[in-house]
């Protein structure tokens, strides 16, 4: 069988969202948490801290990610993590957001081979994690990554996961999963796919390129279908126990927003990001989106959707 890890989307996905998505749901085998960074003051923010305590990932397996610019920045994060007893370690250099590349993180430390080297040597000679490192093609270029896979393959990473886009890209367009297939070719490190995964032809399309490749990296794609990881081992749903479950969820989410802030506009805030995505699971998706976002109190978001998650 498939197995299937989660790249938790930055803003998004915190400890409150994943506790209920595992709760409920159970069918990731790594739940990748957002990055911490080191911030204004070389401080990582508490909202950062707080998706990382253990308290708030109890019974979750999870994988804390990191993001930084050299050597230093990877000390302070690590020493981070490692006080609060975490084995494994994802490195992020396949961020692709401007304000991160500008600043030499994510796939802007991919650029750059000798920072690379230095965080790669304080990583594995400082530090006793089980490490793994996720990574786009280059900035601008698909061609970077073949001329660091020879860098990643000198160190014991435990996988190397490849998001076959350029960080010009960000998200658009189509992932080139040539890129992926070439790169088999480059490392005997276990490699896994990331990239619009969305459904199970996503899925068999990307394995007649790469026989045998079992493990996969899902995205967004289980935001916008909590079923997903089910769907992609074969696992049929009845559609009514779905929009049951579906509206479980939803509310599960909405109780412990509830009880982890007590200001409504945090919470409301809060589940418009929830649909941006959730409403793809929903014929009437965009009119659920709409009442998310135009609510100002929690009775009139409660009614609103209410009256629209009634019918399947």
């Amino acid at each position: 069988m498939n197995q299937y890890t989660w790249h938790l989307l930055q803003g998004f996905t915190d400890f409150v969202y994943r506790q209920c998505f595992h709760r409920l749901f159970g069918t990731v085998r790594e739940y990748y948490i957002p990055y911490i960074s080191l911030g204004p003051g070389a401080k990582v923010r508490n909202s950062q801290i707080r998706d990382l305590l253990p308290e708030n990932n109890e019974g979750i397996p999870v994988v804390p990610q990191i993001l930084c610019k050299n050597g230093e920045e990877l000390k302070e994060l690590c020493k981070i993590i490692q006080d609060y007893g975490y084995q494994k370690l994802n490195l992020n250099l396949g961020c692709p957001y401007p304000m991160a590349t500008k600043r030499g993180r994510g796939t802007a430390l991919l650029e750059d081979e000798d920072k690379l080297k230095e965080v790669l040597d304080i990583l594995f000679s400082d530090f006793n994690f089980k490490t793994s490192v996720k990574f786009r093609s280059g900035l601008e270029s698909e061609n970077t990554i073949f001329n660091r896979v020879e860098l990643l393959n000198s160190y014991p990473f435990e996988k190397l996961i490849f998001h076959p886009r350029t960080a010009s890209q960000m998200y658009k367009g189509v992932a080139n999963r040539e890129l992926f297939v070439k790169l088999n070719d480059y490392t005997e490190l276990p490699l896994v796919y990331n990239g619009d995964i969305q459904c199970i032809d996503d899925l068999k399309s990307i394995r007649e390129l790469v026989s045998g490749q079992n493990e996969w990296m899902i995205g967004r794609g289980i935001l916008s279908n909590p079923f997903l990881p089910d769907e992609l081992n074969g696992v049929e749903i009845d559609p009514q126990q779905r929009h049951e479950k579906l509206v479980e969820f939803h509310q599960l989410i909405l109780d412990e927003y509830l009880k982890v802030w007590a200001d409504q506009g945090i919470v409301l805030k809060r589940m418009e990001q929830f649909w941006s995505y959730f409403s793809s699971s929903f014929k009437n998706g965009k009119k659920l989106y709409k009442v998310a976002a135009k609510s100002r109190s929690i009775d009139k978001y409660t009614q609103g959707i209410k009256a629209f998650l009634m019918y399947y």
